[in-house]
């Protein structure tokens, strides 16, 4: 009797320490998932009403008023679908012709001498002088028409609706564009916003300045910098209106979808228009291209091509 009663505490005394290392087990277990859960919680999802990064639109305009005359309705249209549009001027334009108009003379070498020849002005049908703008020296040189044509530039652009802080000026040479200065260019801004989309001018124009920028941009999209679905390449409108000669792809036109951006444009077209000598507004987009300003603003619209 004796023996039996030991062997039924012995099993009793088993089968407790069995639960209790089967208990600890247990909560040994739970403990280690409640750590596990803590070290690497689970991601939340986001809410439903979190809005999404605002897409982007990067124009780079060889010089001030090809935003206007070339690339606008594009502009403002980006700007209806919700775009952060970006303008990036690529240079002050130094060499224009519109220097030559407001000075009243062009500076020609003959037999080593400087000669000045007559420039007269269709627009105000008369011939101007430096004296006339108050240009404190009587001469309006390349640094001045640069300084008045950046000035313009930042008018129009604010007249289209985008900031300063989104309007960026470059000073490459007017004229004389290098590979290595416009790929900086090109390299800085793919880099701040890699996904944004990209419209400069056609490399089938007839502008040097013009064209080079579409062959950098083209190189890129062949290089995968860029891809051919996120460029647009525009036309001056003395390429599409001016002349006959046709750049060797199929283009489409581009107008405003919104009627009320008609006003928008032709407000900052005019700003290019503003001839206030007296306040340093000089017309130098009219003075310029007058006959390119009479045609757009009749007939707002632009062509453009892509590239595939």
């Amino acid at each position: 009797m004796k023996r039996a009663a030991g062997v039924k505490q012995k099993s009793r005394v088993i089968f407790w320490l069995t639960l209790i290392l089967i208990n600890l087990a247990m909560v040994g277990f739970f403990l280690g998932k409640i750590v596990a859960a803590q070290s690497h919680p689970i991601p939340r999802s986001a809410p439903v009403n979190q809005p999404k990064p605002r897409p982007v639109a990067i124009y780079f305009v060889p010089h001030a008023d090809d935003e206007i005359l070339s690339m606008s309705p594009d502009i403002v249209n980006r700007q209806r679908m919700g775009y952060e549009v970006h303008l990036v001027l690529m240079s002050g334009g130094e060499h224009s012709g519109a220097r030559f108009v407001i000075n009243g003379f062009r500076e020609v070498a003959k037999k080593g001498k400087v000669v000045k020849i007559p420039v007269y002005c269709v627009w105000h049908n008369t011939y101007h002088s430096a004296l006339d703008v108050n240009d404190p020296d009587g001469y309006y040189s390349p640094k001045d028409l640069a300084r008045d044509r950046v000035r313009e530039f930042y008018a129009a652009a604010e007249r289209l609706g985008i900031p300063r802080d989104r309007v960026h000026v470059r000073s490459l040479v007017n004229g004389r564009f290098t590979e290595r200065a416009v790929r900086q260019v090109y390299d800085y801004f793919l880099s701040r916003y890699p996904h944004a989309i990209f419209r400069t001018m056609s490399r089938y124009d007839y502008h040097r300045d013009h064209a080079f920028l579409g062959q950098i941009m083209r190189k890129y999209e062949l290089e995968g910098k860029m891809k051919p679905t996120d460029t647009v390449y525009f036309l001056s409108i003395y390429k599409s209106r001016f002349t006959k000669r046709r750049p060797p792809v199929e283009t489409v036109q581009l107008k405003v979808i919104d009627p009320r951006d008609r006003n928008k444009i032709l407000e900052a077209a005019r700003i290019y228009l503003r001839w206030e000598p007296s306040h340093g507004w000089h017309a130098l987009g009219l003075h310029s291209v007058p006959h390119q300003f009479e045609s757009f603003m009749k007939n707002i619209r632009v062509e453009a091509h892509f590239d595939s």
